[in-house]
């Protein structure tokens, strides 16, 4: 039976020799071709990868054995626990969501927000890369329930900014307290990795606070004498007056309603919380401190576009644990356990809410010429 190394090499041959002979043939005698299969690609490369996937399971059946042995011995209370966490963590999102919608969306009311956050989970598994699916599913609905795109746009832009400036937070005092010898059981190097990619965040939103209100009334003065240049410059000038925007009004609605960073803490702190209550369940649970570190760099893995978002975080999280000390298969059995309690358990509801949203928007009717425009 091969090893794990073999078929990895092979497969990175196999890569090689595509590369090869795409660099090698013509561009428009193979582009093309595959526009017009794009299904049939898209089907051998998932093939490719459960092939992949399964042969490297047949490599690792008795390791596969003792994960499940050790899955049976885990303690139902705690598990019980991890999810009774998990939907007050919800809640959390649910009220969020509300608060920030439904004053602006003239259609959307609490059932509707419900069903909305629920509907999200199942479009964020579907592509995972930093939620965008449930980005795209969440703008489609309030376009639908009266808000402008520009208006949407800036709304859940502001949305994402309220609910990860915890996650953003987190990030900054969890490393600060690793590079300090104030954690000690996490490796400095995660600690340095937790600052720079939260203070790099933080940079960039402030950099937005900078950006013009009107930054695409300039553009289009501009492009007025400066012709093809500046049209296209009026046409990107969008995007950074959007998040410009979207970061002053994200400012606005925590200064006017402070309350509402209430909501993304119940989100997060629960939502780890399921992650420490996993590790319960199978062992004695590493400090919480490590935990929660642990949890939000490895949950940097979801920006990675993988197919329901499996690898990505339980990766990540694998790997920050391995580094800190905790032994690799408690933390595999408590992430695992974790991602299903988290993330696919409330895909059974979300896959109802979303049959009851879309009756909803046919009750809803067309849209409204001015929601069009």
């Amino acid at each position: 039976m091969p090893s794990e190394h073999t078929i990895l090499l092979l497969g990175l041959v196999a890569a090689a020799a595509l590369v090869a002979c795409a660099l090698i043939a013509r561009r428009d005698a193979w582009l093309p071709v595959a526009r017009s299969h794009k299904r049939l690609l898209r089907g051998d490369v998932i093939g490719a990868i459960v092939i992949v996937l399964v042969a490297l399971a047949i490599g690792h059946v008795d390791e596969l054995e003792e994960l499940v042995r050790r899955v049976e011995r885990g303690n139902p209370r705690w598990l019980g626990l991890a999810v009774a966490l998990e939907v007050v963590s919800f809640g959390g999102y649910v009220v969020l969501t509300d608060v920030m919608y439904r004053p602006v969306a003239a259609r959307l009311d609490w059932t509707a927000s419900l069903e909305l956050t629920l509907a999200g989970v199942v479009a964020t598994r579907v592509f995972s890369a930093g939620g965008a699916g449930g980005i795209a599913f969440t703008a489609w609905v309030l376009h639908r329930a009266g808000m402008g795109a520009r208006a949407t746009a800036r709304r859940l832009a502001a949305f994402m900014a309220i609910l990860y400036s915890v996650y953003m937070a987190a990030l900054v005092l969890g490393g600060f307290v690793v590079v300090t010898g104030i954690l000690p059981d996490v490796p400095t190097a995660l600690g340095w990795v937790a600052l720079a990619v939260g203070g790099v965040v933080m940079l960039l939103v402030l950099l937005m606070l900078k950006i013009p209100a009107d930054v695409e009334r300039r553009a289009a003065a501009m492009a007025k004498q400066s012709g093809r240049r500046g049209r296209i410059a009026t046409r990107l000038a969008t995007v950074p007056q959007v998040a410009g925007n979207a970061a002053r009004l994200s400012l606005s609605i925590v200064h006017h309603q402070p309350s509402i960073l209430v909501w993304p803490l119940v989100w997060w702190a629960f939502d780890v919380a399921v992650l420490w209550a996993t590790f319960h369940a199978f062992g004695d649970a590493p400090p919480i401190g490590t935990i929660i570190l642990c949890y939000f760099l490895g949950s940097l893995g979801n920006l990675l576009p993988l197919p329901g978002g499996v690898g990505g975080t339980e990766g990540g999280m694998l790997g920050a644990f391995a580094a800190s000390g905790v032994d690799p298969g408690l933390a595999l059995l408590a992430i695992v356990s974790y991602q299903l309690i988290s993330t696919y358990l409330p895909a059974i509801p979300g896959l109802l809410a979303y049959v009851g949203l879309r009756r909803r928007m046919r009750a809803w009717g067309p849209e409204e010429p001015a929601v069009a425009a």
